[in-house]
């Protein structure tokens, strides 16, 4: 069984990636690059469907019965190596070597205002316990695998499992401050951060008061 698995695991990445180099196929051509029977490959496909990371964009008219055609949804480009974090420090590098330190700051606080902007109407009038479940939400969506929860006396504790960026804090820390002063303008209170994972932590806490 595990065997299996694995096999149609393999078929179905392989899958993904022939729709990730050609944008558009159907099952029949599925089929003869995979050399796999067109029957098995629509069931592969009717199981990405399922996930969620393939979708019917459109049909073929050729002679004889019409083809259905396969492409990839943004989902899928999550199964594709990125390398947006080297990007993001070079372009961080290259501030520097224009502005220096300064224009770096400034890069950051611009960046920090945009995301107060967009955030703040969202938490507006809102309890506090309420803001901070909405921010959990918004972080958790920009790929901070991130939780909140009440301590035993009232506060609230935000967690962040994973730094969408955590090669970049670890070489511009500027960013870990931009990102603490976002959430306590945006909950307007003073907030205590104890540990990071730019810093070696397994996390990034955050004690917010009730």
């Amino acid at each position: 069984m595990k065997v299996e698995r694995r096999a149609q695991g393999a078929t179905r990445r392989s899958i993904l990636q022939l729709l990730r180099r050609h944008g558009q196929m159907s099952a029949i051509e599925l089929s003869d690059a995979l050399a796999i029977g067109a029957v098995g490959i629509r069931q592969h496909l009717t199981a990405l469907e399922q996930e969620g990371l393939v979708y019917v964009c459109g049909l073929r008219r050729n002679v004889g019965r019409p083809a259905h055609l396969y492409a990839l949804t943004e989902r899928a480009e999550a199964f594709f190596p990125k390398h947006y974090e080297r990007l993001v420090c070079e372009l961080i590098d290259s501030v520097a070597a224009v502005g220096g330190e300064p224009a770096v700051r400034e890069m950051l606080e611009q960046r920090r205002k945009m995301l107060f902007a967009r955030l703040a109407p969202q938490l507006a009038d809102k309890p506090r316990a309420t803001q901070v479940a909405i921010l959990a939400e918004a972080l958790a969506e920009q790929g901070y695998m991130c939780e909140c929860e009440q301590g035993e006396k009232g506060d609230l504790f935000l967690t962040q499992y994973n730094c969408p960026f955590d090669c970049v804090a670890r070489r511009y820390p500027q960013i870990c401050a931009q990102e603490l002063r976002l959430y306590e303008d945006l909950l307007e209170t003073t907030i205590e951060r104890d540990t990071t994972i730019a810093e070696g932590g397994h996390c990034c806490r955050y004690r917010i008061p009730a």
